[in-house]
């Protein structure tokens, strides 16, 4: 299904960064409707303007967002650049009538070329935060500006769910408030400070073109899914994983934990991480499991006898934040934390254990310092992750 429609604006509600929030009146049998409308194109818009828009998602009353987005308009008679780029001519979301070149710091054009063309690049140890759910952004960067303030902490956003990286709320507010150093979108994923082919060429812009000291890789908003183990977009992180470990970083995976979703398959440790973690992430990673203090340590303990099995990964478990400090993060922040329709009140947990993650990740930039120098193009292996993870437990600088 594509479902287009004409609309008429009415007025500009909102304007941020690479976005437009625009009042749109639309018209049907039933009559006429005024709707919220998205645009990731730098144009102006006035009262009056007919825009052809796409409706697919709002009349299939999808979840993230409620918005309908701008094709353009349908009076502009002339050729026009309404997203103009410098010397880019790799294509995002190829063969498509929305393709649009960008700046990609591999191409020949790009001035980051000769950086790329070295056989023997690498993530030189950075950890990297692997996580689904992009409703835990803000938490995982905050938690780590706050642990280290003076780190550069760039997100890297994979195309396994929205493509416009514009669409976040939450990436255009921490880059405001300063916890967010910059952003490099990856695959057919946009907008971003850097623009990037592939993950393995996003992580490494990250690293020698931002100069980051950790990288904080999460899903877009709006992941899909099927209730399957197969259809579902969180699957794309076992290749972020690979992608991290064959380029000489450390990976730490976020589990999806969550008590509050009505979903028997979500309950506790989500089926999700169970087939990322068992089945298809084949390089070893440093998975953070959260300890509550309460019941629901007993549930995941139960779970966690089926994955810990498989012997792939290095589990590490640390103590979880009062939900106090949920408030007081949430109070400084400026937005609401909120996932799959709950707020973090209804449902702490997923919430805690991005938090307690982003600890770990933050206690283990002096270990990695000292460790990596004599290996920075070493893939990370077992026995590597192995040691940092009785570093950051034995020594008691778990969360």
């Amino acid at each position: 299904m594509l479902r287009l429609a004409v609309g008429t604006v009415q007025k500009v509600l909102e304007k941020q960064p690479g976005m437009q929030i625009l009042e749109v009146r639309t018209e049907s049998v039933a009559g006429y409707k005024m709707e919220r409308v998205l645009s990731f194109l730098q144009e102006d818009y006035k009262s009056g303007d007919l825009l052809l828009i796409n409706t697919t998602a709002v009349r299939l009353e999808l979840g993230t967002g409620g918005y309908h987005f701008v094709v353009g308009k349908v009076t502009q008679p002339e050729e026009t650049d309404v997203l103009p780029n410098e010397w880019g001519h790799v294509m995002k979301m190829r063969y498509s009538p929305w393709q649009l070149a960008v700046d990609s710091v591999e191409e020949q054009t790009s001035p980051y070329h000769p950086l790329f063309v070295q056989e023997d690049l690498s993530l030189e140890g950075t950890p990297v935060l692997i996580g689904e759910l992009h409703s835990l952004l803000p938490v995982a960067v905050l938690a780590l500006h706050k642990k280290n303030p003076n780190a550069r902490i760039v997100y890297v956003m994979p195309d396994g769910a929205s493509l416009p990286i514009a669409l976040s709320q939450h990436v255009h507010q921490l880059k405001a408030i300063g916890s967010l150093a910059a952003t490099v979108t990856t695959g057919h994923a946009w907008g971003g400070d850097r623009e990037s082919l592939t993950i393995h060429s996003g992580l490494l812009a990250a690293r020698h073109v931002e100069h980051s000291d950790i990288i904080v890789c999460m899903l877009g908003p709006g992941v899909a899914g099927t209730g399957t183990s197969y259809g579902f977009s969180g699957i794309q992180l076992a290749e972020v994983i690979h992608a991290v470990s064959t380029l000489g970083g450390t990976p730490f995976f976020i589990p999806r934990i969550s008590f509050g979703d009505p979903r028997t398959r979500h309950y506790g440790v989500s089926h999700h991480t169970v087939s990322i973690v068992n089945r298809f992430a084949l390089c070893p990673a440093l998975v953070t499991i959260p300890i509550f203090g309460d019941e629901r340590d007993e549930v995941l303990s139960r779970q966690m006898k089926t994955i810990e099995v498989v012997g792939k990964h290095i589990f590490i478990k640390g103590k979880v934040p009062d939900q106090s400090e949920l408030a007081a993060l949430e109070k400084g922040y400026g937005l609401s934390f909120a996932t799959m329709g709950r707020n973090w009140q209804e449902d702490p947990s997923p919430f805690q254990t991005a938090w307690m993650a982003a600890d770990f990740v933050a206690n283990s930039l002096d270990y990695i310092v000292q460790t990596v120098n004599g290996a920075p193009h070493s893939p990370a292996s077992s026995s590597n992750l192995e040691a940092l993870g009785l570093y950051l437990t034995r020594n008691e600088v778990q969360p």
